[in-house]
């Protein structure tokens, strides 16, 4: 396909080559954990939400950025496997990268490490959907972040 400068990128090829990026690192409260001394499922959906909205930061892209530019996002889908546990005091890596756009979604997966051993914990993935702010439809992810996300990932280091 010839390329045009006066169309948008194709994001869609350049970020399912992209790599793992650690984002968001914490160590495992005792309050996390549950009865059997690991730390409760349910927290991992608080992980990947920290480790998706660090991503967004690192890459200069923050929440308040899209507010600023009429439109932010939903999340419509997120998924998590589970792979080990954690305990209490272990300090857990969370990588992230954008794995998909669509018109007016994008995909991030989502990786939970265990620093010490490198141990997956979970993984899984989040969809958001862009939303207009004044009307609460959905709209076109605009190009600056489609744009800033291919730029960061592609700038990376592979935690692989």
């Amino acid at each position: 396909m010839e390329e045009h400068p006066d169309e948008p990128m194709d994001s869609t090829d350049l970020v399912e080559k992209s790599e793992f990026q650690t984002v968001y690192e914490n160590r495992a409260r005792f309050a996390e954990t549950d009865p059997q001394g690991i730390v409760f499922y349910g927290e991992y959906f608080t992980f990947q939400d920290e480790a998706v909205m660090a991503f967004m930061r690192e890459m200069d892209y923050s929440y308040n950025h899209m507010l600023e530019n009429g439109w932010q996002n939903h999340v419509v889908n997120s998924e998590l496997n589970y792979c080990a546990g954690a305990e209490f005091g272990d300090v857990i890596c969370n990588d992230v990268r954008v794995t998909e756009f669509g018109f007016a979604s994008f995909t991030v997966e989502y990786r939970a490490r265990r620093a010490s051993d490198d141990e997956v914990l979970a993984e899984g993935t989040v969809t958001h959907v862009a939303v207009d702010l004044e009307t609460g439809d959905p709209t076109r992810i605009p190009d600056a972040f489609r744009d800033a996300v291919v730029t960061f990932q592609s700038s990376l280091e592979s935690t692989e």
